[in-house]
C-alpha cells in the first residue's frame, strides 16, 4: 500500500472536521467521542492522531469552520431591499440539529469551559465575526441600537426554539423578531 497523497490527506482532514462539526452542533462536544467522529467521516479511529493532537484540537477547527460558515451565510444574504430581514428570516427558519448555528449549539459548552480554554476563545472570536457580519448588513438601514437588539433577539429566539423543540408559543416570538427586522 502506498502513502496517501497530500491532496488525499487534506481531503480526509476536511472530511473529519466537517463530520465533527455536524456531530458537535447536533449532540454537543462532551457527548461526541473520537470514535463517533471517525465513524461519521467513514474512517477508522486509528487514523485520528495522524490529523489531530487531541479532541479539543479537532473541536477548535470544527468550531472555527462552523463560525466561518455562519458569518459567510450572513454576508451572502446581505442583498436585496431589506438585508437584515432576509438574514433574520433565514436564521430563524428550521434546520436539522447538525446545521444549527454554532452560537446556539456551542454557547452553553463554551460558557462552562475555563476562561483560558481554546474553545472559549474560538467561540468568542466566532460569535464576534457573525455579529460583525450582521452589523455590516444593517449598516445604513437602521440604527445600530436596533440592529444590536435584533441580533440578540434573533439568537435568543433560535436558542429557545432549539431548547424547546420548536414549541408553538415561539412561533409568535419568531414572527415578532421578523417583523421588527423589516
Amino acid at each position: 500500500m502506498g502513502r496517501s497523497s497530500k491532496e488525499q490527506v487534506d481531503a480526509n482532514h476536511h472530511r473529519i472536521v466537517e463530520a465533527a462539526g455536524r456531530l458537535f452542533r447536533s449532540r454537543g462536544y462532551e457527548a461526541v467521542g473520537i470514535a463517533d467522529v471517525m465513524k461519521a467521516a467513514g474512517m477508522t479511529q486509528g487514523g485520528f492522531y495522524k490529523h489531530f493532537t487531541s479532541k479539543e484540537a479537532l473541536a477548535t477547527e470544527a468550531w472555527e469552520a462552523g463560525f466561518k460558515g455562519t458569518a459567510e451565510i450572513v454576508r451572502q444574504r446581505q442583498g436585496g431591499d431589506s438585508p437584515v430581514a432576509t438574514i433574520v428570516d433565514y436564521y430563524l427558519s428550521p434546520k436539522p440539529p447538525q446545521y444549527r448555528c454554532p452560537m446556539v449549539a456551542h454557547g452553553e459548552e463554551a460558557s462552562r469551559t475555563i476562561e483560558s480554554s481554546g474553545l472559549r476563545s474560538v467561540y468568542s472570536d466566532g460569535a464576534r465575526s457573525v455579529y460583525e457580519a450582521f452589523m455590516e448588513a444593517a449598516k445604513g438601514s437602521m440604527e445600530e441600537d436596533k440592529a444590536r437588539l435584533l441580533f440578540a433577539a434573533m439568537i435568543g429566539a433560535n436558542m429557545l426554539s432549539c431548547a424547546t423543540d420548536g414549541a408553538d408559543w415561539l412561533d409568535s416570538v419568531k414572527e415578532s423578531v421578523k417583523i421588527a427586522a423589516e
